[in-house]
């Protein structure tokens, strides 16, 4: 296989027209992938990344049980009649044992979407898989031999320092190379900041918690969210 470093796809608008075969990792921290491994931590059975929020609406008429992601109040909680939104912290307990989903998010969404345009999903030589610091043992475990693409999601096209960190820990874990005491130690500090002082010391109380208790609780899950047959499900 080729070195780590070459495998890495800084930002998801850096994803090739014609994927080379392999397995990708959709990898966006703050806070689509984190989300989603609560979720299924939580017991969820599947989840479906749709292309606009509001289509959870749509999914969810059509499967009354399942629930609806969107966007979220000025408290924090799910606005208008959405069940929940993209932080982990709030779908923590939000009964999700056994149920349906969709949802989707302006990054780590669009970069599933954006593999799936490229045919991920319909071809047997790649598969998609979605990871955050908080699943990143588990997944790491999990991925078979083969060439590994690591791709940061981003912010709306420019890099992500915590998709980075995110895929750090991913691909050491691939290598069988744990995090340094030093390093984790940075990691942890530097992760709550990502977006900016003032975005965390201007954070709701939920969000701050995504940000403090949430993205900096490594391998806190062994969750391993998979692309099978146009939805993910767990398949740790």
């Amino acid at each position: 296989m080729e070195p780590l470093a070459t495998r890495h796809v800084e930002r998801c608008e850096a994803l090739p027209d014609d994927l080379p075969p392999g397995d990708y990792v959709v990898i966006d921290v703050i806070f689509f992938s984190t989300t989603v491994v609560e979720l299924f931590a939580d017991g969820l059975a599947s989840l479906t990344v749709v292309a606009e929020r509001e289509d959870t609406l749509a999914f969810r008429e059509d499967r009354p049980d399942s629930l609806a992601g969107g966007d979220h109040d000025p408290d924090y909680d799910a606005a208008g009649d959405y069940d929940f939104h993209n932080s982990p912290t709030f779908v923590r307990g939000l009964d999700a044992e056994g149920r349906h989903a969709a949802m989707t998010s302006t990054n780590g969404g669009r970069a599933v979407n954006r593999l799936r345009e490229r045919g991920a999903g319909d071809r047997d030589d790649v598969s998609v898989y979605l990871g955050s610091t908080t699943n990143a043992e588990a997944l790491g475990d999990h991925l078979p031999d083969r060439d590994t693409y690591l791709v940061s999601a981003g912010y709306k096209g420019d890099i992500a320092v915590e998709d980075h960190i995110g895929a750090i820990r991913i691909g050491r874990q691939i290598a069988d190379v744990g995090l340094t005491n030093a390093e984790e130690t940075v990691f942890r500090r530097e992760l709550p900041t990502a977006k900016g002082d003032a975005y965390h010391a201007d954070a709701h109380p939920t969000r701050r918690a995504d940000l403090d208790d949430r993205i900096t609780d490594f391998d806190a899950h062994e969750v391993v969210p998979k692309l099978v047959d146009g939805r993910f499900v767990d398949v740790a």
